[in-house]
């Protein structure tokens, strides 16, 4: 039975008060359906991580915690990794924090979160424009440990003065006044930018690295060797990772990074953004290795319960919705898009709704009474009268006091749209926006297949449909192997997405 249907199903038992079936596809030994903390069978319709982990990935060590020189000879102390969040909007954003934590957790760095901060375009409450990461995920702490950057100053700089404090006292002021909240301007007195040169100063190692320019390498065999550039790997390592890394300069985790105190990932600035996907930035040479890091993502790094229960309650509407509304024998399940409007920076995918439904109506089968949820930030409803001439159309709006929204942090919008718009049978997305990229990747989580995702431009139009390797620019899309067989040892192929 289609992934769909199986979730479907229960969606509709539920209504009928019958039993819900269970999906849980790939599950390894002591692993089990993650669960919402919502109605059993809304969680069931959103839920895709493993929770329980397998009993492997319990006991899972990774290979780069070594023996650094650093901890011998000091043994207290720590290793810190600190980064600085991404210049654009919220997906952006969470791509750079996706690499962070698979960062800390193979190397054992402990994770300094940054100071909460106004998020670009996370400004829905007026009342409150600072917001930090953990808001919008569920708990990770089993997987890496994680500090503030208050608790990291107060005991690193002003209990053991690991790294000095500014000399001039108004730059000192504004520095310790920045690590609970900071604002994007230089002038500010509480500097996000301020607050970021200081960390690139003093850290022990400051990587200059671009997503676009360099690919990280983790040999699990070699790491400890000085100067280790992939000299002793097989050819087969070595033909990996030159297409891995295509024409990217290759970068080698080594010694020298492991023994460095505190690693400062400088990724606010424009030539040191880490804007892709983490499996498309960091290689292990072992895919063993990889694809434990690739569910640890899908498994820890997931929205928060308020997030998807609120998306669940609005995807069980809409199935239930779609089947009072089928025709005939006809398969159930609503169909989504998601039309970017907005401050989009590529005017070429800004499509008009006419445009929208003559590039979409073969897949999305229009005037057959057809539900078509559109995820957007267009805020101008005639703008999509055109697609409301051929579907009966259904926007966020339509679902505020179903799914609480007044409850909620209105910056979870967006977020909430992506869960929806993922659950949909069909989705056709924007080309080149990381909110249509994300919606796919879950799709794929949920064992979706490529094929019932399309994208509105129709040079773009069938570019999930085959198996394609990451390629530049890395954020444009999602690829399959960031989900496709990563429950197994071996690495993903072509063979495994047919």
């Amino acid at each position: 039975m289609p992934a769909f249907e199986s979730d479907f199903n229960a969606a509709r038992s539920s209504k009928s008060g019958g039993d819900m079936p269970l999906r849980i596809p790939g599950r390894s030994q002591g692993s089990g359906r993650g669960r919402v903390k919502c109605d059993e069978d809304i969680s069931r319709l959103v839920s895709y991580w493993n929770d329980p982990r397998s009993d492997v990935d319990r006991a899972f060590r990774s290979p780069f915690l070594g023996s650094p020189s650093v901890l011998k000879k000091s043994p207290k102390r720590r290793r810190y990794l600190s980064f600085e969040p991404d210049r654009g909007g919220w997906n952006n954003i969470r791509m750079e924090f996706e690499i962070m934590v698979v960062l800390a957790a193979a190397t054992g760095r402990i994770l300094v979160m940054p100071p909460d901060n106004p998020m670009y375009l996370l400004h829905r409450d007026k009342e409150n424009l600072f917001r930090g990461l953990q808001q919008f995920f569920n708990a990770f702490d089993d997987v890496i440990d994680t500090i503030s950057m208050g608790d990291f100053f107060h005991k690193e700089i002003q209990e053991k003065k690991s790294y000095p404090l500014p000399t001039d006292e108004l730059n000192r002021t504004i520095l310790t006044n920045s690590v609970q909240n900071c604002t994007w301007t230089r002038k500010s007195k509480t500097s996000c930018l301020l607050l970021n040169d200081y960390l690139s100063q003093v850290a022990d190692f400051v990587p200059a690295w671009h997503g676009e320019h360099h690919c990280l390498i983790m040999d699990d065999e070699n790491w400890l060797k000085d100067g280790i550039k992939g000299g002793v790997l097989t050819e087969a390592e070595h033909q990996q990772i030159k297409k891995f890394c295509a024409t990217r300069t290759p970068v080698y985790y080594n010694k020298e990074m492991h023994d460095a105190p505190l690693i400062h990932f400088r990724s606010h600035s424009k030539d040191a953004r880490l804007l892709l996907h983490f499996y498309t930035f960091i290689h292990f040479t072992k895919s063993k290795i990889g694809n434990y890091y690739k569910r640890l993502i899908r498994d820890r790094v997931r929205y928060s319960d308020e997030i998807m229960c609120a998306a669940g309650k609005i995807v069980k509407a809409l199935t239930e919705e779609s089947f009072e509304n089928s025709i005939g024998n006809d398969a159930v399940g609503y169909f989504s898009m998601h039309i970017r409007r907005g401050d989009f920076q590529w005017p070429k995918m800004r499509l008009s709704a006419d445009q929208w439904h003559n590039n979409t109506r073969t897949w999305l089968e229009p005037d057959a009474g057809r539900l078509l949820y559109i995820a957007t930030d267009e805020t101008n409803r005639t703008f999509f009268g055109p697609l409301m001439e051929h579907y009966k159309v259904r926007f966020l709006d339509d679902y505020y006091e179903l799914a609480g929204l007044s409850n909620l942090d209105p910056n979870f919008v967006g977020m909430i749209e992506q869960v929806v718009a993922s659950r949909a049978r069909v989705f056709v997305g924007t080309y080149f926006s990381s909110f249509s990229a994300y919606t796919g990747r879950m799709r794929g989580y949920h064992g979706l297949s490529g094929k019932q995702m399309f994208y509105s431009h129709p040079r773009y139009w069938n570019e999930t449909h085959s198996w394609v390797y990451p390629h530049a620019s890395y954020a444009s899309r999602e690829y399959p192997i960031g989900w496709v067989g990563i429950d197994r040892d071996d690495e993903p192929s072509e063979k495994d997405f047919y």
